[in-house]
């Protein structure tokens, strides 16, 4: 027996029996783990920051047959298995993978990566799902031009100590009935750094295939692919009303804040806030053409708190009041 392989064995698996989650661990429908919830997973605990793709982050999940579709992956996802085991099956670009997930054993997926299809054919199963944002690699991925020199690998049935050990802190940590949040989000970042240096020191290929066409044209400067684009475009058509944040638009694009902004540029030639702007005030000058709107009425259905802030903004980018282009465009 290896070493490995020793270790997971003579590790207990934690009794994971809190079948609901406190309230300060709600996190259904999380960015990052909304395929498991959606396939009929259960969220056993969660920690402060889940579901934000800007920060570090774990869950853990009971886990029973799940199928999951084709789908991006949008931030890197390290898999501890804490508790049962069970055979999976997953697809991305390359050959099936096919192992047995006992305790101890973990599996990476890397961000950008186009999965296929995810299958857990038999449970029951406790996992450790851990997030790390692509910009906590930072340095270690990039050269000084911004060229990306290296690749994580989509692995599974893993048998490493160090990964194994930090999973088995993380999700100690996460079980524990009264903790402090900040003390958690303290140890996550730390192990988080440590987990990411240890994947690029062991867990890297040269080539990039397997990543999707919109993780290339995201991270290589050629802004975001035509799909992600649509997404995002027709969310803030559809959102004008509402206060949504760059957060919600880089969510949408998978992608961390830095680098939705960045990417966003590039396709469209403005930033997000130009973009959105503009476009407010365009529906702005469609709603002007109806005589029996206010002002007011007018900014509250174009994303704008009040008919003065429209007003300042509307002057900005036209040149003059709402009410002067009303009298003057829209008899």
């Amino acid at each position: 027996m290896s070493a490995a392989n020793s270790t997971a064995a003579s590790r207990p698996s934690y009794p994971l029996k809190f079948g609901v989650p406190p309230q300060d661990d709600q996190s259904i429908g999380s960015i990052v783990g909304g395929k498991y919830t959606n396939g009929g997973s259960e969220l056993i605990r969660a920690s402060p920051k889940t579901g934000d793709v800007n920060s570090v982050c774990a869950e853990i999940y009971q886990h029973n047959r799940l199928n999951c579709n084709s789908f991006v992956q949008p931030v890197t996802e390290i898999v501890v298995n804490v508790s049962g085991s069970a055979n999976f099956r997953r697809r991305a670009d390359g050959a099936e993978q096919k192992y047995l997930s006992q305790v101890g054993s973990a599996s990476i997926c890397p961000a950008g990566v186009e999965v296929r299809y995810l299958h857990i054919e038999a449970g029951p199963l406790k996992l450790l799902h851990f997030y790390l944002p692509t910009d906590l690699f930072g340095a270690l991925q990039t050269t000084s031009d911004g060229t990306h020199i290296a690749c994580l690998l989509y692995k599974g049935g893993i048998n490493d100590p160090l990964i194994q050990s930090i999973g088995f802190a993380v999700a100690e940590e996460l079980m524990q009935e009264e903790r402090s949040e900040r003390v958690t989000q303290m140890l996550l970042e730390s192990f988080g750094v440590g987990l990411a240096a240890r994947l690029m020191q062991r867990y890297t290929r040269d080539d990039q295939r397997g990543l999707s066409e919109s993780y290339f044209y995201a991270y290589s400067g050629r802004g975001l692919d035509r799909f992600r684009l649509r997404r995002v475009v027709e969310f803030i058509q559809e959102n004008l009303e509402t206060d949504f944040s760059l957060d919600d638009l880089a969510k949408i694009a998978c992608l961390s804040v830095f680098h939705f902004c960045r990417a966003f540029k590039t396709a469209t030639g403005a930033s997000p806030f130009r973009y959105i702007s503009e476009v407010r005030i365009g529906k702005a000058k469609t709603l002007l053409k109806d005589p029996y709107m206010t002002i007011d009425e007018i900014a509250l259905s174009t994303g704008f708190s009040s008919g003065a802030n429209l007003a300042r903004s509307f002057k900005k980018f036209v040149g003059v009041s709402p009410t002067q282009y009303r009298s003057k465009f829209c008899r």
